[in-house]
């Protein structure tokens, strides 16, 4: 205990005992600080993350009462004009199927009598069924003539996303060879009607006659006029379906940019977890480091020349104080047994280990 008392007290020899262990700690307190910083970037990380995904949800929300703000070109009400478009358009592709199915049918196929009247001649309640009558290919000539008309509607709408000249002649040579034909059908049309009022000394119809025939010209407007609000209607509505695609091709990619986001977010927060355990053992391993620094060492290695002293001085004073063999012998054996007893329960047998650590207890 008197030693132990010194050993304490001896501050060289504790600052040269303790250095091995504060060196230890500024190793941790290095990796530490690196922890801690890794832990602030992570955290930082996921912050960013987290506001990406707010950012994202209210961008979807705002596309839908401000949609212009976040795609270029597009209405602020994409969605109640297309559905009011299409309302429109339905019934004006129905009047185009049926006045160009009977049309045709009346310009091709149809015997006309005295009796036939104009609205008759171009309208028949039964030219798809007498036409089926006639023969399967006059029925699909019948049926599929109408969607040649719309098919060049929707040419002419895709020729109008591209703002060139060579488009421009594309559309008017559309319009031309719908109208062209649409006059083929009234001339043909015409030209029945035409044949069965004749008398002897009527010319023979031509091109002439038909221009300035009322009849004519209704036939075509009928038809053409119609094809052309057809046509405008459905450019319409398609350019508003490209406004609501934008604006849900929009919300779909912010939705997948939070899935993402959410994703990196989980991996990170792994991560972060990893790194805040490992920072929980560094402070460990630094506090227990610490309490051995403000504790004290035992020296072991000094102790046992000073105890090796301590005991010869005894075996000297048992020698030289009792000269009966026996007793002596008795009293030598006995204090072999103490001193090892006493290093033993002071755990400081090994002269090598550098010292028993006292630490500091809170």
């Amino acid at each position: 205990m008197d030693y132990k008392g010194k050993c304490r007290e001896d501050n060289q020899l504790q600052n040269s005992l303790k250095k091995p262990y504060e060196q230890e700690k500024s190793k941790y307190e290095i990796e530490l600080k690196k922890r801690k910083t890794v832990k602030a970037i992570t955290e930082e990380t996921i912050t960013e993350l987290n506001t990406k995904v707010s950012v994202c949800k209210s961008e979807i929300a705002e596309i839908k009462h401000n949609p212009e703000k976040y795609v270029e070109d597009v209405d602020k009400k994409p969605k109640a004009q297309f559905y009011l478009g299409l309302i429109v358009l339905i019934p004006i592709t129905f009047y185009l199927l049926v006045f160009y199915m009977s049309a045709s049918f009346s310009a091709f196929f149809k015997n006309f009598n005295a009796n036939t009247e104009l609205s008759a001649a171009i309208f028949d309640g039964k030219a798809l069924s007498k036409a089926i009558d006639g023969g399967w290919l006059e029925g699909v000539f019948i049926i599929t003539i109408p969607f040649a008309f719309m098919g060049l509607g929707y040419l002419i709408h895709m020729f109008q996303k591209h703002k060139n000249w060579l488009s421009y002649i594309k559309i008017a040579t559309l319009f031309i060879i719908t109208f062209i034909f649409d006059v083929i059908l009234a001339y043909q049309i015409e030209k029945k009607i035409y044949d069965i009022e004749k008398t002897p000394s009527s010319p023979l119809f031509d091109l002439k006659i038909a221009f300035v025939k009322a009849e004519f010209w209704g036939i075509i407007f009928a038809g053409f006029v119609v094809y052309i609000i057809w046509g405008l209607v459905f450019d319409f509505i398609m350019k508003e379906y490209d406004n609501f695609d934008k604006i849900k091709s929009f919300i779909r990619s912010k939705r997948e940019e939070i899935k993402n986001y959410q994703q990196e977010i989980i991996l990170i927060k792994e991560k972060l977890n990893i790194i805040i355990e490992e920072i929980s053992g560094i402070e460990g391993k630094i506090n227990d480091l610490q309490r051995t620094i403000d504790g004290f060492i035992f020296s072991n290695k000094h102790y046992l020349t000073f105890h090796t002293e301590y005991v010869k001085g005894w075996f000297l004073a048992i020698t030289d104080n009792f000269e009966a063999l026996k007793r002596r012998e008795e009293l030598l054996s006995k204090c072999v047994l103490v001193e090892k007893n006493h290093l033993q329960e002071h755990d400081i047998t090994d002269e090598n280990y550098e010292g028993k650590l006292y630490k500091l207890i809170n």
